[in-house]
C-alpha cells in the first residue's frame, strides 16, 4: 500500500534496543543560536526558515487544519523567541523546537475543543487533497489513494492525545525515542510503551486497509 506509512501498519514490534534509532550527535543550529542570544535578528530568521517547513508538517499532522497549524506555527516561533534561553543544549535544537510545537499545538487543540469538528475535517480534506502525488497516475489511483491518506490522517488525529504525539514523530517525523522522551518530557520506556500501544489501535481501526492492501500484493 503505497499510500500509506507502513510501519503505521505493521504489528507493534517489541519494545526492545534493537529498534532504537541513533540520536544525531551533531547540532547544525548552535552556530545560529549562538549568534541569535549574541543579538543578531538575522540568524533567528535563518532558524526559522529551516525549520518551519517541518515544524508546519508537524502541526499539520497534529491539529489537521491548514489555519489552526499556520496560527499554531506562529505561536511557536513566538514562543521559540520570547523563551528560547531555556534552550541548555542538553539536546539539538531542533529538538527543542519540536518540544515547543507540540505545545502550541496541544494548547490549541484544547481550547478548540468539539466547536471546530466541522472545520477540522473540511479542513483536513483540503490538505490531504493538495498532497495527492504529482506523476502520471489515473484519476482512480489518485483518488484512492487521496482517501486512504484521509482515512489514515483521520485516525491519527482520533489517537488519545497522549498517543497522537508519539506515534507522529516517531512513525511520521522520524525521531529517535530518546528525542521524543526530551520532546514530550517523559521517559524513554514510555515512549516506546505509547508507540508500540497507538500502533496497536491504528492497526485494529485501519484493518480493512490492512487486508485490502494484502490482497493487492
Amino acid at each position: 500500500m503505497a499510500f500509506v506509512t507502513q510501519p503505521l501498519l505493521e504489528q507493534p514490534q517489541p519494545l526492545s534496543a534493537d529498534f532504537e534509532r541513533p540520536t544525531p550527535t551533531v547540532d547544525p543550529d548552535l552556530e545560529l543560536v549562538d549568534r541569535w542570544r549574541d543579538g543578531d535578528a538575522a540568524a533567528f530568521e535563518q532558524l526559522v526558515k529551516r525549520h518551519e517547513r517541518r515544524i508546519f508538517g508537524l502541526l499539520m499532522r497534529m491539529l489537521g487544519n491548514r489555519q489552526e497549524a499556520e496560527d499554531a506555527a506562529q505561536d511557536t516561533f513566538l514562543n521559540l523567541h520570547r523563551h528560547g534561553h531555556r534552550f541548555r543544549r542538553e539536546a539539538r535544537f531542533s529538538t527543542f523546537v519540536y518540544r515547543v510545537a507540540v505545545n502550541a499545538a496541544l494548547n490549541r487543540r484544547r481550547s478548540l475543543g468539539r466547536r471546530r469538528s466541522h472545520m477540522d475535517a473540511l479542513g483536513l480534506e483540503q490538505s490531504v487533497g493538495e498532497a495527492i502525488p504529482q506523476g502520471p497516475v489515473s484519476p482512480e489511483a489518485a483518488t484512492a489513494g487521496n482517501e486512504i491518506r484521509l482515512r489514515v490522517q483521520r485516525e491519527i488525529l482520533a489517537l488519545p492525545k497522549n498517543l497522537r504525539a508519539p506515534v507522529i514523530l516517531y512513525d511520521l517525523e522520524g525521531l529517535a525515542y530518546s528525542e521524543i522522551a526530551e520532546v514530550l518530557q517523559v521517559a524513554e520506556g514510555t515512549v516506546k510503551s505509547r508507540i508500540h500501544r497507538g500502533r496497536r489501535v491504528l492497526r485494529e481501526r485501519l484493518a480493512d486497509l490492512v487486508k485490502r492492501g494484502e490482497g493487492m500484493s
